[in-house]
Order: C-alpha cells, then structure tokens, then sequence
C-alpha cells in the first residue's frame, strides 16, 4: 500500500501547529494545552470503544459512555435519537452562530484478527472503519469547547450517529426530529484516510464519486440473452474508466500518489463512469435488469436513466418495457458548501499548519457516506483526516483487514477542529 507522507517533522510539536496569529494566539495556545493535557484520557477512551465495538443499531455502550461523558461536561444532552443517537449542546456566555459537529459510532462485522494490542473482545466485530476516533475526537473537541465556554459566543451542537455503515443513521436520527431538537447555521465532520497522521485533506463540492442503482423491468417471454447484451452496450457506453489497472484496492491505493492521485491537478479521479454490476434475471413472471455504477459528472448522473429509457424504446424492445427505477437518495458523496470550504480552510490554514491542510481534487470512488443527508438541510463541510504512520507500519485504509491508526491524530483532529469550530461560532 502506498502512502505517501509529509513531514512527521510537522507534527513533532506543538509549536509548528500555532504560529504568530495576533491577539487570538493566546486561546489557540491554550487549545494546544488543554489536548496535551486530556490527550492519554482521550487515547483510554479509543481503546476502550475499540475493545468494546458494536455493529450499525447495536450501539448502546457506545452511546452510554458518550452521553455520560458530555453530561459530566455540562452540556445539555438528549439520548435515543434516532437510535442511539446522541445530541449534547454547549451554549456559549453570548449570542453567536450555531455550528454541528457530527460523529459516527458503528463498528464492522468481520472475522479478519485485530492488529493491535488493545483487540477486540466481541468476537466478529471490529472498528476497521475509525468511527472509534471519530467518537473519540469528538468527545475531546466537546471537552476543550466546554474549557472554553468563557471564549465561546455561540452555541455547539454535537451529534454521535448510529448506524453509518448501513447508511440508515443519518436519516433515522432526522427523520427522529434531529432539526427541531438543534437549529445549526452550519454542520462539520470527518473520516480517517490514509494520509499521514494530523494531515487534513478537504475540497468544495462533491468529495466522493456519486453511487446509483438501476433496475429495469421488461415483460416475461422477452428474449433474455438478446436483452442482456442490449442492456449491458448501453451501460458500456458510458464507461469512462480511470486510466490506472488493477482491482477497486490497487485503485484506491493510488489517491495518495502525488502524480495521479487526489493532490494533483491532474488527478486519474476526476472523470469517470464505472459500471460496478450489471445483471439479469427472473422473478414472479418479471425480468429485471439492474446495475450499480459510479459517476463523477451530476448532469450525467441525472440524465442516464433519461438516455436509457430513450434508447430502450427505440428498440425491438419497446413493447417489453414496463419500468425504469433510479435510486434517488443514495449519493453517497458529501457535497461540501464551497463558501464554507474556503473560509474553514483559511481558518484550518491559519490556526493549524498551512503545510498539513491539502486541498483535494477529483473525486474518490468506491467510497459513500451518509454525512450527505445533513448536508441536504443545513450548508457544512465534511473532512478528511490522516491516521496513517508508514514508519510505524501502521495503514489507516478503512474497510481493510490490516486497518490501524496512529493514535496521534486524535490530538491533532482535536486541536484543529476545536479551533475551528470556536471560530466560526464567534463569527459574526
């Protein structure tokens, strides 16, 4: 797996992250301090979330251990969102902007042996994905913000969603009246990827590559062979392939390479059309055809199904035709507000290191997240964050076997955000 990194030198200290910025240094400093000082608690917290992981709807430990921690902070908290959901509010000593900060808790069904010490103790599940960091850089960003009550002008919203993995969390929590319990001006979150730990990776608009489901429906005795080579050369036409061989895996591997990969200009991901599945088959007198594709381009994504019903009733197969069906909801990208991606980069910029925020180009496939369905009620940006140590041996690819994170960037992904946040509450 290639990983490229930049200079762990960056991260050695505190010094490097904060330079010179004015009156606000102080606070930010103080930021500085305040994670050193919780940083070996925080890190207490992951291993146990680690030790103790628990699948999509399944969290209650998870979320008993969240909902404890924010009361003992004295936030205002609200339980069983949703789910397990967890909504903790801090409200600053003045009138300022709302912003949300979302994390997800669910951990992944799988038999592969952990790779750490602190292993998994519920046979079969294991955090592969980093939602235990995630949790756990967000109690510390809850923890630092209560510290900072007195600087804070606004209010905090903190979410802890259930069920990312199945992609129901999200929506169950708003459908849970998520927006009528909080009223955020902006919404904020991340995911840990494989870039160097404290690295944060970001981009306006679309971050991932949009995932679409067809099925098609055609009436019994249609020529099933005949069909299905119809079918399938309609969808190769709008194969656009990333010019890279090899499987989905050596694919991804290839976002951190600086000459094809997601911090270049010229990115292998920037467009494409990738036909995942395509099958046909017979139920209850019914032919069905379905295919699940990956695309870059929206107006493409929206005018696929037009182009195939259109050419599907130019053909001999027109009278067999009875339905065509598009998955509306399943984007599975984050779509990040440009105005708020360049502000929070500026910020992050300023605030953290300029040298450790890399601005993103292209768009990652093989990759969904359900922060999107925040994103359709309230503007914000979703992050990526580093949790990989090549010197270590440790590779933080969600979704793999050997997944492990270097546990430094829980202090980094506190600090940085932590400023964030406080500064665009205290915006005006």
């Amino acid at each position: 797996m290639k990983i490229q990194f930049i200079a762990i030198l960056l991260l050695a200290t505190t010094k490097t992250l904060y330079g010179q910025y004015g009156k606000s240094t102080s606070t930010h400093q103080q930021i500085v301090e305040q994670t050193d000082a919780i940083y070996d608690n925080l890190v207490k917290i992951r291993r146990d979330l680690h030790e103790n992981p628990e699948v999509s709807t399944l969290e209650k430990r998870t979320s008993k251990i969240v909902a404890e921690y924010l009361r003992k902070l004295g936030l205002e908290v609200k339980t069983n969102v949703g789910g397990y959901g967890v909504v903790g509010t801090l409200k600053g000593g003045k009138k300022g902007r709302k912003i949300a900060w979302r994390a997800d808790m669910d951990a992944i069904k799988t038999e592969e042996p952990d790779v750490v010490d602190f292993k998994s103790k519920n046979k079969g599940v294991r955090h592969i994905c980093g939602h235990d960091v995630h949790t756990t850089i967000g109690l510390g960003i809850a923890n630092i913000l209560s510290q900072q009550k007195e600087n804070l002008e606004g209010t905090v919203y903190f979410i802890f969603q259930p069920a990312e993995e199945t992609f129901t969390g999200a929506k169950d929590m708003i459908k849970d009246g998520l927006f009528e319990i909080i009223k955020p001006d902006e919404i904020y979150g991340l995911h840990i990827v494989p870039e160097a730990s404290g690295v944060i990776n970001v981009k306006a608009n679309e971050l991932f590559a949009y995932q679409k489901s067809l099925e098609i429906k055609f009436k019994p005795g249609t020529n099933e062979k005949g069909l299905e080579n119809f079918m399938n050369t309609i969808l190769n036409s709008f194969v656009r392939t990333i010019k890279q061989e090899g499987s989905p895996w050596e694919i991804i591997n290839k976002i951190s390479d600086p000459k094809i990969g997601l911090t270049n200009k010229e990115t292998i991901f920037n467009d494409y059309f990738i036909l995942q599945g395509a099958r046909l088959n017979t139920n209850n007198g019914v032919t069905f055809y379905k295919a699940d594709f990956l695309e870059t381009d929206v107006k493409k994504v929206n005018s696929i199904p037009l182009e195939i019903k259109k050419q599907i009733l130019n053909s001999k197969y027109k009278d067999a035709f009875i339905s065509i069906e598009y998955s509306k909801d399943y984007s599975g990208t984050p779509i990040n507000d440009p105005k708020l991606t360049k502000i929070s980069t500026k910020i992050l910029r300023n605030r953290y290191n300029k040298d450790m925020v890399k601005q993103l180009y292209g768009q990652i496939p093989f990759f969904g997240e359900d922060f999107i369905f925040y994103q359709q009620k309230v503007p914000g940006v979703f992050f990526l964050l580093g949790g990989s140590n090549i010197q270590k041996g440790i590779s933080s690819m969600p979704h793999t076997p050997n997944f492990a994170v270097d546990e430094t960037t829980i202090k980094y992904g506190v600090q940085s955000f932590a400023a964030l946040i406080l500064e665009r509450a205290n915006s005006k």
